[in-house]
């Protein structure tokens, strides 16, 4: 029999996964929905709609923590504005592509 590689353990999260998660990507103030495995590994400014106390929905900033992307390893905040990940991906443009990496 082979031994299960890749990710089997549980990812740990430290809000409730049922809200809806958002990040802000750039400076201009513009909010973008993430998915929660993102949303926890976003470094940069992120918020939670969620229902308050009065039953009123909401928006409230997340100031919990960073973790690497896919694992449950914390990371420092430095306010990046871009998922951490373990190993950084080199992005290299193609020459087709005319945007900015």
């Amino acid at each position: 029999m082979s031994e299960k590689r890749g990710n089997t353990g549980q990812l740990k999260y430290d809000f409730n996964t049922k809200w809806s998660t958002e990040v802000q990507l750039e400076k201009d103030g513009t909010w973008y929905r993430a998915t929660c495995r993102e949303f926890r590994s976003f470094d940069g400014p992120r918020r939670i709609f969620i229902k308050d106390e009065n039953g009123e929905w909401t928006y409230v900033d997340y100031k919990g923590p960073v973790y690497m992307f896919d694992t449950n390893k914390r990371t420092r905040k430095r306010n990046t504005r871009k998922i951490k990940y373990v190993k950084e991906r080199k992005v290299e443009k193609r020459q087709h592509e005319k945007f900015q990496v």
